[in-house]
């Protein structure tokens, strides 16, 4: 029930739900047969974008972002006749420029919409596209993920790589007239990915709040914008349908952030690229400028659906306080 709904909420034919986001974005590659050659990605997004590749034998490489959706930038990709997939990112809820990508690559497009839960558009012109339910997102289940498809081939497939392998779920083997134990294992590429009946029941209920969710994080981002859009230290982020974080760039960024925590206000970074990882320094093939400039000046501050605006306008004020001083 729980994939029939979000699927028709995100206006795709087919969905399987998973356990993670992360082995949604692993079965992707799985499912299109990609072993070997080239992944790009972009560095300003967590690692989980990078290690499916990894996972899969590929050779991953970072390309540069747009400096104001923070998305992965057409324009900075070097496709080469190595390049197998290309993961991009819709990053902080707008939507990365799939049509841009699509222009330059004619192979394996995954679009990562873990942010965007959800912003119309979101998994309109990718092959295939994930989302995520884990604790931090816009759509909480504990954890959980999704792909959808609109390919019937590659949704069925998907379903028996999210059991092992297994071409007949217990499930189906049980309901009828007759229950049929026998079973075949057709591939050996599966993996243990299946969502619980449990996430799928908290699934139900989130889903039917994700809109009022979406309207009151969108809210406070309207009051952050208004309240900062003068300063000049600041610069405001582009306006997002599904704010899954509120990131600006700032002047002083850490002594800005170390202020707030003296205040009580907690903030975060989204993200300390990959490319400042030790393990990933390897992905970096060519320049990275812009994600280079830009994740120095990233801070998130509160944007969850709880905060009242008693609390968003004290942080308003403490940011204010940092600026005047």
């Amino acid at each position: 029930e729980f994939e029939k709904k979000f699927a028709e909420y995100v206006g795709a034919k087919y969905c399987v739900a998973t356990n993670s986001g992360t082995s949604a974005l692993d079965l992707c590659l799985k499912v299109y047969n990609i072993k070997g050659g080239e992944l790009i990605t972009s560095a300003m997004t967590f690692v989980s974008d990078a290690i499916v590749g990894e996972w899969n034998g590929m050779d991953v490489t970072f390309a540069d972002i747009d400096p104001d959706t923070l998305c992965l930038d057409p324009k900075t990709l070097v496709v080469t006749p190595k390049t197998k997939a290309i993961i991009t990112i819709d990053s902080h809820g707008r939507l990365a420029d799939v049509k841009g990508i699509r222009k330059r690559f004619k192979g394996l497009i995954i679009e990562d919409a873990a942010h965007a839960m959800y912003t119309p558009g979101a998994g309109k012109d990718a092959d295939i596209t994930i989302w995520s339910f884990q604790a931090v997102k816009s759509m909480p289940m504990w954890d959980g993920g999704a792909i959808t498809t609109n390919d019937e081939a590659i949704y069925k497939k998907l379903r028996t790589l999210t059991w092992l392998g297994v071409e007949k779920s217990t499930y189906d083997r049980a309901v009828g007239k007759k229950y049929t134990w026998d079973y075949d294992i057709t591939q050996s590429q599966g993996i243990k990915a299946y969502m619980t009946d449990m996430q799928a029941v908290v699934g139900l209920g989130q889903l039917r709040r994700l809109e009022k969710t979406n309207k009151r994080r969108r809210d406070i981002q309207a009051m952050y914008n208004k309240a900062f859009k003068n300063i000049p230290e600041i610069k405001v982020p582009e306006h997002s349908h599904t704010v899954q974080y509120y990131t600006m760039k700032c002047k002083n960024r850490n002594e800005l952030s170390e202020f707030l925590a003296e205040n009580g206000i907690a903030t975060s970074v989204h993200f300390k690229p990959l490319s400042e990882m030790t393990y990933w320094k390897k992905a970096i093939k060519r320049p990275i400028p812009i994600t280079d400039k830009v994740w120095v000046k990233l801070l998130s501050l509160p944007v969850h659906n709880a905060l009242t605006d008693k609390e968003v306008k004290f942080i308003i004020k403490k940011v204010k306080e940092f600026y005047e001083r």
